[in-house]
C-alpha cells in the first residue's frame, strides 16, 4: 500500500510522558515520537493509519489498554518535511492498521508541535492538571 502525503497516522498519548503545561495552555513534549533508536540519528515509533483504522481508533486504544490515553494526528507530508523520515505498513497481530513512522531525532520537537491532539486523555490527573486549556 503507498501512502499519500495528506495520509495521517494516530499516535497514543501517554498522560503522564506527552504533555507539558505552558503559560498558554499545554505542548506535547517529543517524547511522543521517541521510542526506539534504529541507529544513524533515526528513531522509529508505531502509529496506525487513520485511513485503515477509521473510526475504530478509540475502541481499539481501550482493547490495548490505554483507555485514559489521549490520541494524536500526524500528517505523512510532516513525518516527511519536518522529521524528514518515512511511515511504512506493518501490520502486527490484529492490527491491519499498524505502521512504523521513522524519523530524525533532531526533529522529535518539531514533530510534536505538528502532531494534533483529537482526542484528550480522560485520566483523572491529567484533567485535574489541563482541563479547559488548550494546545499552544
Amino acid at each position: 500500500m503507498e501512502f499519500e502525503l495528506s495520509d495521517r497516522f494516530l499516535r497514543d498519548l501517554n498522560p503522564d510522558l506527552h504533555f507539558k503545561a505552558t503559560p498558554k495552555g499545554y505542548r506535547l513534549t517529543s517524547a511522543v515520537f521517541r521510542q526506539r533508536d534504529v541507529g544513524e540519528g533515526y528513531y522509529a515509533c508505531s502509529v496506525d493509519s487513520e485511513r485503515i483504522v477509521g473510526e475504530r481508533a478509540t475502541q481499539e486504544r481501550v482493547a490495548r489498554g490505554h483507555g485514559q490515553w489521549g490520541v494524536g494526528r500526524i500528517s505523512l507530508r510532516d513525518v516527511r518535511t519536518i522529521g524528514e523520515g518515512d511511515v511504512i505498513l506493518e501490520p502486527e497481530g490484529s492490527n491491519d492498521a499498524h505502521c512504523t513512522l521513522t524519523f530524525r531525532d533532531a526533529r522529535k520537537s518539531e514533530l510534536a508541535r505538528a502532531c494534533e491532539v483529537i482526542l484528550k486523555p480522560t485520566d483523572m490527573e491529567w484533567v485535574r492538571n489541563y482541563a479547559g486549556r488548550e494546545l499552544s
